[in-house]
């Protein structure tokens, strides 16, 4: 059992938050939620304050990772994605806010603030501990 680009979008577009990896400059790993964050075909958006430790962090390595697992679930199922993250400038941050907006309408994006990110995913783990395929590993390019 694969995963559609489908499934993928919807599983990460109806999750609550994602926990985010990144490691500081002498290798500590880092991790925190976000909710303000959106979808871009294979790509995940999101909003953060400037100067904040992650960008710190996205500044000195660009690879992250980032776990999305729904709440209540009767066994471990989740998406783990694998990517660089870059910051948005110009018009990408103008397209990344409208779709944050759209999955939480409640956050402001403020330029004097705030930053946008994007993590170009690389590769995509799924793991469903109710399947008979308990972990499938793919490349985000490879989705359908």
């Amino acid at each position: 059992m694969g995963l559609t680009l489908k499934e993928y979008q919807n599983y990460l577009y109806d999750n609550k938050s994602l926990v985010l990896a990144t490691v500081t400059e002498d290798t500590t790993p880092n991790l925190r939620h976000i909710g303000g964050y959106s979808i871009d075909g294979t790509d995940i958006v999101f909003q953060t304050s400037k100067g904040t430790d992650k960008t710190v962090d996205i500044k000195n390595n660009s690879s992250v990772a980032a776990v999305f697992q729904h709440e209540g679930q009767q066994s471990l199922k989740n998406i783990t994605v694998y990517g660089k993250a870059n910051e948005l400038s110009g018009d990408e941050v103008e397209k990344a806010v409208e779709l944050i907006k759209e999955r939480r309408p409640q956050l402001n994006y403020n330029s004097e603030i705030n930053v946008i990110y994007k993590i170009h995913v690389e590769r995509i783990k799924k793991l469903d501990f109710s399947s008979e395929e308990k972990q499938v590993e793919i490349k985000a390019e490879d989705l359908v």
